[in-house]
């Protein structure tokens, strides 16, 4: 009996922490300011996903369909960047606008395909103060 829950147990645990290991690494990211990527771009590779953090440059977003190029920014260095149209850009997203990027960096191109933006004024009050 003992044997057999000793085995049972082992084989449970095995199989728990095989499921771990391989699922943390298909979803495990990466996260970066796209100044960091823009210095460092061959430390990383094509199968390294990545989540970069930036503003979409102005005059650069230029939408295809369902897919969309722009370039993401900060600190005046620049992250060109795909996106392959896998799900929907937010209604916040736009020229400009705080963005996050999920992808993989592939022959100089961020090729992402989530990108998640976040409007400002949103969530700044900017009240002016009453004169009196």
């Amino acid at each position: 009996m003992n044997v057999k829950f000793t085995i049972l147990a082992s084989i449970i645990a095995l199989s728990l922490g095989t499921i771990a290991f391989f699922s943390s690494k298909e979803t495990s990211y990466t996260l970066l300011d796209a100044s960091d990527l823009a210095a460092n771009t061959t430390k990383y590779e094509a199968d390294d996903l990545l989540r970069v953090r930036g503003f979409v440059k102005l005059g650069s977003l230029i939408r295809e369909g369902k897919t969309a190029k722009f370039v993401l920014q900060l600190n005046e260095k620049e992250v060109p960047v795909f996106f392959t149209g896998a799900t929907l850009l937010p209604d916040a997203f736009k020229e400009g606008a705080r963005a996050r990027v999920d992808g993989v960096w592939k022959n100089g191109v961020l090729v992402a395909d989530k990108v998640e933006a976040k409007c400002a004024s949103k969530y700044e009050a900017g009240y002016k103060e009453e004169e009196q």
